[in-house]
């Protein structure tokens, strides 16, 4: 007779109990003693890869390489190449990729592949969608990192009244502002998990119902949710409020302790595995680094110092052994801290994710060359706007269009915003397209990238852009 689905769950979460145990007592390491456990991991699992997967095995047979491996002889991978190859990086020869996409074609809830594995996609907001296979060992690592995140926030599992936990994430099982919480969702905690594609209408009423402890969504929800209050039609007051999988602004934050008071976070993370938690003493994001390794690189993927902005980051996964994640491009750019952080955690700081590197726009400059435009760029003008609530900048051949919403009664503020971009454009040296600014009171459709947000969308191929920068 078949398991049944909740008794594997439970299962799962009582081996993340143990784990967190074993994560929470890295975080009172010495730097050293961390870094040698990352190595013995990395060992291992790069020992594993060369024996059990395809095309790890046959890249050390053909490099002529021999133990013990170092990280920079392995390839780095892309997404797109990582999903081509797909069926040659998996360790589990019962694992293809379109066996698992006709797995997650038929997914409704709560089913295990093969009655081993959770399967999860990326939201695709970068382009391009990834498929991740957890073993249950590996899934219940992936809970203990969100119980680690939960207890930074001060929310303990078998505390005596279990705090009302509301997530705003993906409406779609296959990712994991969705399954996380619904895995846990068993007797350590009260998770809800309502879908960031719903009216907020609806969104509004459900929370009145609710009165979460903790509220966590994309920060563009919890721009919309502190108008709805501000507006009266919401009446909540969450203790903790977390944003996760976009940028938390600045003057975000400051809305959102204005509106309702308590603690604010930041989280970051990934399908992959990279999880990352703000710290409330020095600032930043902590790096889980015991369960991963995060290399800050240039364009031409050489490693930049501590406190300088890199082109992307590499992330190697050192507790995924059915799907090495080994050396994985993301196109976020990051700058890490370059001093310990006063807490005494051992783990690194992002101090900046400066958006992602495919979200560089490129604008006409002097003699026919093109002046890379950053978002970092835009956010320093739209966000010292307090009235600006959400805004997105669409870049279109004939010039920029920015899309705002405000708050009632600054329908004069299109004028300034543009004015401020201009100045913007011109001391970083671009010639000034055409600027448009358009009042909106909602942005766009959220269904095709699983609620996920996307401030900077361009309809200009950059190919040619990129090659003008050279």
């Amino acid at each position: 007779m078949a398991k049944p689905n909740r008794l594997r769950r439970l299962e799962d979460l009582v081996r993340a109990v143990a784990y967190r145990q074993t994560l929470i007592r890295h975080e009172y390491w010495p730097r050293t003693k961390l870094e040698e456990l990352q190595q013995r991991r990395l060992t291992k699992l790069l020992d594993w890869a060369t024996r059990k997967s395809p095309l790890y095995r046959e890249l050390a047979g053909a490099r002529g390489m021999t133990k013990p491996y170092s990280l920079q002889d392995f390839p780095i991978m892309d997404k797109k190449s990582y999903m081509e190859r797909f069926d040659e990086i998996v360790t589990d020869p019962r694992l293809s990729l379109a066996r698992l996409q006709e797995h997650m074609a038929s997914v409704s809830g709560d089913e295990y592949y093969l009655g081993e594995y959770r399967v999860l996609t990326t939201a695709g907001s970068s382009g391009h969608k990834t498929v991740i296979a957890f073993n249950r060992k590996e899934w219940s690592l992936q809970e203990a990192a969100s119980m680690r995140i939960a207890s930074m926030m001060g929310v303990l599992p078998f505390s005596r009244k279990r705090p009302q936990i509301v997530t705003i994430g993906s409406p779609s099982p296959l990712h994991d502002s969705y399954r996380l919480p619904l895995s846990m969702d068993i007797g350590l905690y009260r998770y809800h998990v309502l879908p960031a594609t719903a009216p907020v209408e609806e969104l509004v009423c459900q929370l009145n119902t609710l009165q979460p402890y903790i509220l966590r969504g994309f920060p563009s929800m919890l721009g919309l949710l502190v108008t709805e209050q501000i507006l009266g039609r919401l009446d909540i007051r969450p203790c903790v409020v977390a944003g996760g999988g976009e940028p938390l602004s600045g003057e975000l934050r400051k809305q959102v302790n204005s509106v309702w008071g308590g603690s604010v976070f930041d989280i970051y993370g990934t399908q992959e595995g990279l999880r990352a938690m703000e710290c409330g003493v020095d600032g930043g994001m902590h790096i889980f680094e015991d369960l991963g390794i995060v290399e800050v690189v240039d364009e031409d993927n050489r490693p930049v110092p501590d406190g300088t902005l890199g082109h992307k980051i590499l992330f190697t996964s050192l507790v995924g052994f059915t799907q090495p994640v080994i050396r994985y491009e993301i196109s976020d750019m990051m700058v890490l801290a370059a001093e310990p952080c006063a807490c005494g955690q051992p783990f690194r700081r992002i101090l900046a994710i400066n958006g992602r590197n495919d979200d560089v726009i490129y604008l006409e400059g002097p003699g026919g060359n093109k002046v890379a435009v950053h978002p970092v760029h835009f956010w320093d003008v739209l966000e010292s706007y307090e009235a600006i609530r959400q805004y997105q900048v669409i870049h279109d051949p004939d010039g920029l269009r920015l899309r705002l919403v405000f708050a009632e009664g600054n329908g004069n503020i299109a004028r300034s915003v543009r004015e401020q971009l201009l100045h913007k454009l011109r001391t970083l040296g671009a010639t000034c397209p055409s600027v448009s600014v358009e009042l909106v009171t909602t942005l766009e459709d959220r269904s095709g990238n699983m609620g996920k947000w996307k401030n900077i969308v361009s309809n200009v191929d950059k190919s040619e852009s990129v090659a003008a920068t050279r």
